[in-house]
């Protein structure tokens, strides 16, 4: 799993900094968390491949969260994409991209599936899922927790062998958490031959909002919170009005959430040379905190 920052600027953009926009790409598939203007230009520089974007979620209808998706659709289309894409968002989502792809006279040659959300499970593959949440900001706004399942225990060699099993496909079907029945009609179960079960990887994306208890309840235990970091703390108040976090706020977050990392985004323009002050900040209350970089690169490993 590596997460790509496509972009890390709030409200304006600047020369460093592209609207909200983060990858999270897993396998083969491509997950879109917002799509600020600009976004698909980003896609290129990051090396990342449109034609295996699987989703889009959109927190919220503020323009520099979403603009950028019309651009993005169309050029889906000119790249002759066959298959469907999802598009998830806030209620008001539909009607964007209809009356957008109205005003424009634009038909996707691909399925395009919208899904409008006001909270709980929205998406699911064969072994992940992801939720809505919605938060504290001026609109209403979703975060979303993308979380895998859990994976079988390690595969117990030496157990395998002292039942019998001989090495072969029998020994996949049971790493997969399937029983058997070995060729004399003894059967043997999955969970004696596997050690406990490993936990999946956890990503939240709680951007924009202000300091709330819920993402706290969401994020508890993620390896990764990317989190609404606008704003020093010394403009908590100006935070609080516009429905933004600081820095502070959000490490004080990722902190009570006990998380792995905390991946602070949104940044104002006004902090065009500061990240090293906003990172001092974070990194006072919770020391894994990051100032997000446009086109950064984080790698999540399994849980072993």
């Amino acid at each position: 799993m590596k997460i790509v920052t496509l972009g890390t600027g709030g409200a304006i953009p600047t020369p460093v900094r592209n609207l909200p926009a983060t990858a999270v790409q897993r396998g083969a598939e491509i997950f879109l968390f917002d799509c600020g203007e600009g976004t698909q230009l980003q896609f290129l520089k990051a090396g990342l491949s449109p034609g295996k974007l699987k989703a889009v979620f959109i927190s919220h209808l503020h323009g520099d969260h979403i603009v950028g998706l019309p651009g993005l659709l169309m050029t889906l289309n000119h790249l002759s994409r066959k298959h469907s894409l999802s598009v998830f968002g806030p209620p008001g989502i539909s009607d964007y991209i209809q009356q957008t792809c109205k005003c424009l006279q634009f038909t996707p040659g691909y399925e395009l599936i919208v899904e409008e959300s006001s909270g709980g499970r929205i998406h699911s593959g064969s072994d992940y899922r992801v939720d809505a949440v919605p938060v504290d900001h001026t609109v209403f706004t979703l975060a979303y927790v993308f979380e895998e399942n859990e994976r079988p225990g390690r595969f117990l060699l030496e157990q395998a062998r002292q039942l019998g099993v001989p090495e072969g496909p029998l020994y996949g079907e049971l790493q997969a958490g399937k029983d058997i029945t070995l060729s004399d009609g003894r059967a043997v179960r999955a969970t004696e031959v596997l050690g406990k079960l490993r936990r999946g990887r956890k990503v939240v994306y709680a951007v924009d909002t202000c300091p709330c208890q819920q993402v706290v309840d969401i994020s508890t235990g993620a390896d990764l919170l990317i989190h609404d970091g606008m704003f020093s703390d010394q403009l908590r108040e100006e935070a609080r009005l516009k429905g933004h976090s600081t820095v502070v706020q959000a490490a004080e977050i990722a902190q009570k959430a006990k998380v792995e990392e905390l991946l602070l985004t949104h940044i104002s323009p006004r902090y065009r040379d500061q990240d090293a002050l906003l990172q001092k900040e974070a990194m006072a209350i919770f020391p894994h905190s990051t100032v997000a970089k446009d086109l950064m690169k984080f790698e999540i490993p399994v849980h072993k």
